[in-house]
């Protein structure tokens, strides 16, 4: 195990990428007294990335990730794009180069000023169809023009009540509006911070149905995550 850190410390100290990414979560984290305690729990994910595996931060890590194909496979996930829970917003600059018109949302300060990095690298062409922001879908509302679908990758996993989020995510769509969830099957992709673990894809409805239409779900074995795309009521009137 030292010997992983002392490569990984190695790693992030030689690779000017890398550096770059820590100078940013080294700075976020000075201020970080000044975020709530949620914004707080979901910074841990970038602090603990650069210790244990920094390579999670490099574009070329995700230039080939399976979820980045995925999104092509679902035709109704189109449009003006919300990425909720974004991350460092890797695989949203690499659907903005593919044409995508991608907006990432997180509640993590320092996975935004990531992503609002890495945005700052790419051509104008790609800077005008991505775009990233901090914001909590419960308590805030999109200002601006509502999103034509959603699109949230390993994220409802660590959300114990979706009820709250989906609720707050129908106030961000277009009624009518398409969202494909996708979350690890079973215990793939394990983490400290999974409250659900959903071993078939009717454990997953289960969980999802009584807040959100499920159109269609799936298991993929071969990357071991389940997906679900999900319809937000024609009807609702967004608040």
């Amino acid at each position: 195990m030292l010997k992983t850190a002392i490569i990984n410390w190695l790693l992030v100290c030689t690779d000017p990428e890398l550096r770059d990414i820590a100078k940013i979560i080294k700075e976020t984290s000075v201020h970080n007294g000044q975020h709530d305690p949620i914004s707080l729990e979901c910074d841990k994910v970038f602090l603990e990335r650069l210790k244990v595996n920094p390579r999670a931060l490099k574009m070329n890590f995700w230039e080939k990730h399976f979820e980045l194909d995925s999104i092509s496979c679902f035709e109704e996930i189109c449009g003006k794009v919300l990425d909720f829970g974004c991350g460092s917003g890797h695989l949203d600059v690499l659907l903005a180069r593919r044409g995508m018109t991608v907006h990432g949302l997180d509640l993590s300060p320092i996975g935004i000023n990531i992503a609002n990095r890495l945005r700052e690298r790419e051509t104008q062409d790609v800077k005008k169809l991505v775009t990233f922001s901090v914001a909590d879908v419960i308590s805030q509302t999109p200002v601006g023009e509502l999103f034509d679908s959603a699109w949230s990758a390993h994220v409802f996993e660590h959300i114990a009540d979706p009820g709250p989020v989906l609720t707050g995510l129908q106030n961000w769509v277009k009624p009518g509006g398409h969202l494909l969830i996708s979350v690890p099957l079973g215990k793939a992709y394990d983490d400290p911070g999974h409250v659900n673990h959903f071993f078939s894809a009717h454990e997953l409805y289960q969980f999802l149905i009584p807040h959100i239409e499920v159109k269609k779900i799936e298991e993929n074995h071969e990357f071991h995550v389940i997906r679900a795309l999900c319809i937000f009521g024609k009807n609702h009137e967004p608040s």
